[in-house]
């Protein structure tokens, strides 16, 4: 999920911003408590945007002195269904945490080291020939590191364009009857791509690392990829409502909200095998609150190991890339005009996301299950923030 265009777009509303904070804060109290003002900023985003049939949002202090969560619109296209804030969500690349968070838990107990190459785990057929450049095949050599990172300069097999001149994710949204495995989508990029740059020269986002990523927790643990989540996040973490795509917990809710890409609703092909490692889970806004939390808090990994996630490369201003980790962050003065501190996290292509303001301790996720407004999730956080903010400011 890459942001393009949206630090520029955020330093044009910087000043914009500013002076409507100011304004807020000249406007005295309201009757309204945090919780309706946080519910009216969910209902505006749904109720002002044509193109945002749904919202739902979760926040939450470190320290247990706020939690809300909220939702607007509709769940579904068909039946007029009401987003809830337990309407389980495709949170895409947001799943690339929780695949990053499992990859530094085997780490931590010497399963393998982010310094391995993938090849010691994965079949060479597999992965043979997905980064040769200048004549040269780097592939083997390519490590874990620099698949977490986005430095294998793997071309990226969803948002790039294959040598017939369009991109998967174009195909699927055309196509949401096709189903695709994770080994083509590996074979996308590996036969049909080309490179980026030879292993740990650059830095460019790519879906394909993270399949990798997966395969190489399959290999390691012996077990599938839903398993491993199971037994190493959800169940210790009571992630009672996450999943991954096509493993529905037993007895819950299966069908998430419908998500768009402008006017076409593209929940169908959301469900496509494709979306695994690197985007396929599903969950709700609570939920991912509660992972991020514990992440954050040292109770899956210690807090070295998530020191390490946060060697961060410069991905795409704003944003920042660690260990299966985003830092989005503006320069001062922007980010104190614009009001938007820095946030870890990830972002996802449907719209979800999943931050931490640390100068804040507040935890925010959700989704606007919409493709096409990258920007507008850092602009509810930053209306978030303002709300919490004017009413903490407030006699």
């Amino acid at each position: 999920m890459q942001l393009n265009r949206v630090g520029l777009a955020l330093t044009l509303v910087a000043l914009t911003g500013a002076v409507a904070l100011f304004v807020a804060r000249c406007a005295g109290p309201t009757a309204r408590d945090l919780d309706q003002d946080l519910q009216a900023v969910v209902s505006d985003l749904v109720g002002n945007n044509p193109s945002i049939r749904n919202c739902v949002l979760a926040v939450a202090r470190g320290d247990g002195s706020l939690a809300w969560s909220g939702a607007a619109g509709s769940a579904r296209q068909q039946g007029e269904v009401p987003m809830t804030a337990d309407t389980p969500i495709h949170i895409a690349s947001v799943t690339k945490l929780y695949t990053a968070t499992v990859i530094m838990l085997l780490h931590e107990r010497g399963a393998l080291s982010v310094d391995d190459p993938m090849a010691k785990f994965l079949p060479e057929q597999l992965i043979r020939g997905i980064n040769v450049h200048d004549g040269r095949d780097g592939s083997g050599g390519i490590t874990i590191a620099q698949l977490l990172s986005h430095r294998s300069g793997i071309a990226d097999y969803y948002t790039e364009k294959a040598r017939d001149g369009r991109s998967l994710a174009e195909w699927l949204r055309d196509h949401p009857e096709r189903s695709w495995t994770v080994d083509q989508t590996i074979a996308q990029a590996r036969d049909h791509m080309s490179p980026r740059f030879p292993p740990g020269t650059g830095t460019s986002y790519s879906d394909t690392n993270f399949q990798l990523l997966g395969k190489v927790i399959e290999a390691v643990t012996g077990n599938p990829l839903d398993a491993v989540y199971e037994e190493f996040l959800f169940r210790p973490l009571d992630l009672a409502h996450t999943w991954l795509n096509g493993h529905p917990r037993p007895g819950g809710p299966d069908v998430p909200a419908d998500v768009f890409h402008d006017d076409l609703n593209i929940t169908r092909s959301r469900s496509n095998a494709a979306y695994w490692a690197e985007g396929g889970l599903v969950s709700t806004a609570r939920d991912m609150i509660a992972f991020l939390q514990a992440l954050n808090g040292g109770r899956i990994v210690g807090r070295d190991i998530l020191a390490s996630m946060h060697q961060w490369h410069r991905l795409e201003f704003p944003l920042r890339y660690g260990y299966g980790t985003m830092l989005f962050s503006l320069p001062w003065p922007v980010g104190t005009l614009a009001g938007l501190p820095p946030l870890w996290g990830h972002s996802g292509s449907t719209g979800s996301f999943l931050y931490y303001a640390q100068d804040r301790d507040l935890y925010m996720a959700g989704t606007i299950d919409q493709t096409e407004s990258k920007m507008k999730p850092f602009l509810l956080m930053r209306r978030v923030m303002r709300a919490i903010a004017s009413r903490e400011a407030r006699p």
